[in-house]
């Protein structure tokens, strides 16, 4: 059987501790501080300033900025794919003449419809990682601001003074008579007056109010910045649109916009790009960049651009060759001031470079095929003129063989 519990009233501490548990508790007024932070504290807020924590959200925020603008490429990559497959496929069938084919055309109604799910799908996927990668940028710039706030405190800190102690007032003694004595202990009542007022003007201000104070005022200061300032200005939100741009348009047929036309006066960005009639300046002009280094002439594996000129190398080449120079030389190409911290890498041209390798070693595969193929198999599939004609030629050879 179940112990049966024995449910004694409750003592009179117990009552009065449970009573007292519903009711809301009246905290004290609060007290401003009547003195500055001791040496400890002035430690811990340095400490605070140069703790690694900073150096890992910075971490953290740079992964995130890499995995979206990697996210956007890959997801527009799919898109780009899915179309031109498509694409293809109505080519070849409308190259089929007039012969009907139900069951195809009913499997290429279905790919077209697909394809355009696809791109309503990617089209949302795509303006969320793009509200996500300003978030993030946000969040970045609060953090590069949290240095000079901390720093701000700290000299508020280090400039407060202790209060003053309270001074007691002498109080007037009286004689047997009853009057009141005017002997010295009488206080002055002009000192008294300045003697509140100096203790009334010193104010000590909490830490937790100065942060708050110097926290507005910055993200003041970056609210009042446009959209182009704050993320058309942007190194990631610059390689974002690169990879975005590249992506949808690989075949460098589109130019893309420039940076002052990414967003509207209401500070949204505008999707699409600006038609090259409606205004030549605002467009960047299209250019055919080669994908081989200009001072090793090697195809670049580790692209390296810069902020100054529009031209891209090989690390190690570009690197070795500013080195020579002290850390600073002209661009072998256009001449222009480099430095080695004008450096950066270039994702958007890595990623060309990848495709270019993928495309060059697909056509490898293709001339393998075509040349390991059945003379008679290839004729069927209809295999190029050249591969025929070089057969041909072989052919005649060994007829001359056979006459001699």
């Amino acid at each position: 059987m179940p112990r049966l519990l024995q449910r004694s009233r409750p003592t009179g501490s117990s009552a009065a501790s449970s009573s007292f548990s519903g009711r809301a508790v009246d905290l004290p007024p609060y007290e401003e501080p009547s003195c500055p932070l001791n040496d400890a504290g002035k430690r811990a807020l340095q400490d605070l300033r140069n703790g690694r924590e900073k150096r890992l959200y910075e971490a953290h925020l740079i992964k995130s900025a890499k995995f979206l603008q990697e996210s956007v490429g890959a997801t527009n990559d799919a898109l780009y794919r899915r179309q031109k497959n498509v694409a293809m496929r109505k080519a070849k069938r409308s190259t089929a003449g007039g012969e009907t084919d139900a069951e195809a055309d009913e499997e290429l109604a279905r790919l077209e419809q697909a394809a355009a799910d696809l791109e309503v799908e990617v089209s949302q996927l795509t303006d969320r990682t793009e509200a996500a990668l300003r978030r993030v940028i946000d969040y970045a710039a609060e953090l590069q601001d949290e240095g000079p706030v901390l720093e701000e405190v700290q000299a508020q800190v280090n400039a407060q003074k202790p209060r003053p102690e309270p001074k007691t007032r002498p109080r007037r003694q009286r004689n047997n008579d009853g009057d009141d004595s005017n002997e010295e202990n009488e206080e002055d009542p002009e000192d008294v007056d300045m003697d509140d007022a100096d203790e009334e003007n010193h104010h000590i201000a909490g830490v937790r109010d100065m942060l708050k104070t110097a926290r507005q005022i910055k993200q003041q200061e970056y609210s009042g910045l446009s959209a182009h300032q704050r993320y058309g200005q942007n190194n990631d939100y610059i390689a974002f649109k690169k990879t975005w741009h590249d992506a949808q348009h690989p075949d460098d047929s589109v130019p893309l916009p420039d940076a002052s036309t990414w967003f509207d006066d209401q500070g949204r960005p505008v999707k699409g790009v600006v038609a090259a009639n409606d205004d030549d300046d605002l467009v960047v002009e299209r250019e055919i960049r080669d994908l081989k280094c200009p001072l090793s002439l090697q195809m670049m594996k580790d692209p390296y651009s810069n902020h100054k000129c529009k031209h891209t190398f090989e690390k190690s080449a570009i690197i070795d060759y500013l080195r020579s120079s002290g850390g600073q030389a002209k661009c072998p190409v256009c001449n222009q001031e480099l430095r080695v911290l004008d450096l950066y890498p270039d994702p958007v041209m890595l990623r060309r470079i990848k495709r270019a390798e993928r495309e060059r070693q697909m056509n490898l595969d293709t001339s393998d095929a075509e040349e390991d193929v059945d003379p008679d198999v290839s004729v069927i599939a209809g295999r190029t003129n050249r591969v025929i004609k070089k057969e041909n030629r072989r052919a005649g050879a060994s007829d001359g063989i056979d006459d001699d």
